[in-house]
């Protein structure tokens, strides 16, 4: 990929143009991350889609429920298409259905993801207003103010220091994220699993979790943009972007496990939901992720995000694929 088509902010990274009346196209080409296959992050693929969806609404209406499903993974040398078609349009709410696409070689298309992407507009009152906090104290969470947690690089050359980890597995960890500190700044919390074994990278570490049941085990983290986003359509993309990021890895990264250990791991769909109509990705968001459920094959996670001030705002479900690597074939005996 030439460095032309690739996003230098998180902005361009989710920016579309219009080419019909019910089309779109990104202007960058997704990228890789996380994944050792020479694909694209599906984050891309889906920020794509709400982009599009955005555009095909009025300013008075703010997302709450994004759901749908990938169908098979986009490349990282062409743009992705979105088509979106219009379900609902009330006084109250609007409802999008986007196809996202590839073009191939042949000119032919092949469906990457769908979604469904629903709409209301701004409630004059709520009869009820709560919220749930993280399942875990953390540190910079419950006591210390943001700043002072540790960013990535502190946090893993404390644990180069400790000899909990090696320079090349923080080296891989970096390599494998590099997208992803383009876009944001983060800030570790010492509790968190990813925290302490580099997202599953150093599969051996201990962890201070070790001890308690494999669905109570959780990573979290601080995040923020580098830039501010304009609209909130480039917020809400921005947002599904982040909030698809580790998903399918995290039971591997959980339990001691990584990559090499499956033959196949990826997400196979999503639901993010939006509890707040105003979501400033510039500002400090806290993320909690955490594994529910595993077995046919298929594991169930969550993430779940705060603002500063500790109220919920969205949170997202994916079931992911997970297949273990073949049992080595026994030798023929003589």
């Amino acid at each position: 990929m030439s460095s032309s088509n690739k996003a230098s902010t998180l902005a361009e990274q989710v920016a579309v143009k219009q080419l019909l009346d019910d089309e779109y196209v990104s202007i960058f080409h997704p990228e890789k991350m996380g994944n050792s296959l020479d694909i694209a992050f599906g984050g891309c693929t889906i920020a794509t889609g709400v982009s599009a969806a955005y555009q095909s609404v009025g300013p008075q209406y703010h997302a709450y429920s994004i759901s749908g499903n990938y169908l098979g993974p986009a490349t990282h040398d062409r743009p992705i298409y979105a088509k979106v078609t219009k379900l609902r349009d009330t006084r109250t709410f609007a409802t999008r259905f986007v196809e996202m696409s590839q073009k191939k070689d042949d000119g032919t298309r092949r469906k990457c993801a769908v979604m469904i992407a629903d709409f209301q507009i701004q409630e004059r009152a709520s009869l009820l207003e709560y919220t749930t906090p993280p399942t875990r104290k953390y540190t910079s969470v419950n006591g210390p103010a943001v700043e002072t947690a540790p960013t990535r690089d502190e946090m893993n050359a404390i644990l180069v220091k400790e000899g909990k980890v090696t320079p090349k597995q923080v080296k891989d960890q970096d390599i494998a994220f590099a997208l992803m500190k383009r876009f944001f700044i983060t800030k570790e919390v010492p509790e968190g699993i990813f925290s302490q074994n580099l997202h599953g990278f150093a599969k051996n570490a201990t962890t201070t979790q070790d001890h308690i049941p494999f669905v109570k085990k959780t990573s979290g983290y601080w995040a923020r943009s580098h830039e501010t986003l304009e609209n909130e359509g480039d917020q809400i993309a921005g947002l599904i972007w982040w909030m698809d990021a580790g998903l399918s890895l995290l039971p591997l990264a959980h339990n001691h496990m990584y990559i090499e250990d499956a033959i196949a791991c990826s997400s196979l769909d999503f639901s993010l939901r939006l509890f707040a109509n105003k979501i400033d990705l510039s500002q400090w968001l806290f993320k909690e992720i955490m594994t529910i459920h595993g077995g046919e094959g298929r594991t169930y996670s969550e993430a779940r995000t705060w603002d500063t001030k500790g109220k919920m705002v969205a949170c997202m479900t994916q079931q992911s694929i997970l297949r273990p690597n073949a049992a080595p074939k026994a030798k023929a005996a003589l």
